[in-house]
């Protein structure tokens, strides 16, 4: 206590939790054009008969969301989803991030693929646009 000029532990501990925070990394900036697209569950209310998807699209730089609510969360689904997105983008789409998800890659497929073969619907239809699609981390 006498070395670090502190009157109690507590306040020992104190400090050294002050020592040991980082300062909080500043997020990069970004070009408009890097969309994270995503789809969340919709709880299916009492009057409905079947769940619902809410796929989401939004830009990193500028926080512009494009949003539809489907009936489901096929591949199919989230390539037309992806399409209507590039239509109407105010920018040029240059990157996409998404989960991994069978809609949108097929990196784990039954056959123990760990990586992407290029031949999913959303893998194609990002191909014809121009656009890298990156996955997260599993």
């Amino acid at each position: 206590l006498k070395r670090r000029q502190v009157p109690t532990l507590a306040e020992l501990a104190r400090q050294d939790q002050e020592d040991n925070k980082q300062a909080p990394k500043a997020f990069r900036d970004y070009e408009p054009g890097y969309l994270h697209i995503d789809i969340k569950y919709l709880p299916q209310m009492p009057d409905e008969t079947q769940r619902r998807y809410l796929f989401v699209a939004i830009d990193r730089a500028t926080r512009w969301v494009y949003l539809e609510v489907r009936s489901s969360q096929s591949a199919k689904d989230a390539e037309g989803f992806f399409h209507r997105v590039i239509d109407k983008a105010p920018f040029k789409v240059q990157k996409v991030l998404t989960d991994n998800g069978k809609c949108f890659t097929d990196r784990f497929t039954s056959g123990g693929e760990r990586k992407p073969t290029g031949s999913h619907l959303f893998d194609k239809a990002c191909a014809q646009h121009h656009v890298e699609h990156r996955l997260i981390r599993p």
